[in-house]
């Protein structure tokens, strides 16, 4: 089955695990989507998102190498709402997405993008590795010679682990 995995910054992951973000603001994604949405903490940074105790999740500075979800897939959410936002700032979907104007700004400008509705969120027990998830790659050639140009043109298509996080987020199919 075929999902979406994203890469969101810990300060946000953070608050969409305590329940805060109920949207997430992209340049592009598929207008149409609607399915299950992993949730993958990046590394980058000096912050760190992580669980001090049972009542909530936390966005601190890594000062003391403490464990934590970043470098995780932490959650996933069914996205059943994919809206396009216009060229212009919006108050609601920045309050709803936990951005500031200048932040929205920053991000998009005066052009469009979209605002991806999170729903149903189940955050994992263990967060799962990036290698548990699977995408299409381009396998070798098979060794089939193209009669017309004599060269190995025939690639196969190929399910493997992820390696890779993506830049904002890429398809992977789960079981």
């Amino acid at each position: 089955m075929k999902a979406i995995l994203m890469s969101i910054r810990p300060q946000y992951v953070a608050k969409i695990l305590n329940g805060e973000k109920t949207i997430e603001i992209r340049k592009k994604f598929p207008k149409d989507y609607v399915g299950w949405v992993y949730i993958y903490c990046t590394k980058g940074g000096d912050m760190i998102c992580y669980r001090p105790n049972f009542d909530g999740y936390a966005c601190v500075p890594n000062l003391y190498g403490n464990e934590h979800f970043n470098g995780k897939v932490v959650a996933r959410f069914w996205c059943d709402k994919v809206e396009p936002t216009n060229n212009f700032y919006e108050e609601e979907i920045c309050s709803l997405a936990c951005i500031s104007k200048q932040e929205y700004f920053d991000y998009l400008g005066y052009d469009d993008g979209y605002a991806i509705h999170i729903t149903n969120l189940e955050i994992f027990d263990k967060p799962k590795e990036l290698s548990e998830f699977k995408v299409w790659g381009i396998d070798y050639p098979t060794g089939i010679i193209d009669p017309l140009h004599d060269c190995n043109v025939y690639y196969k298509k190929k399910l493997k682990p992820l390696t890779r996080a993506p830049q904002s987020w890429c398809y992977v199919e789960i079981e």
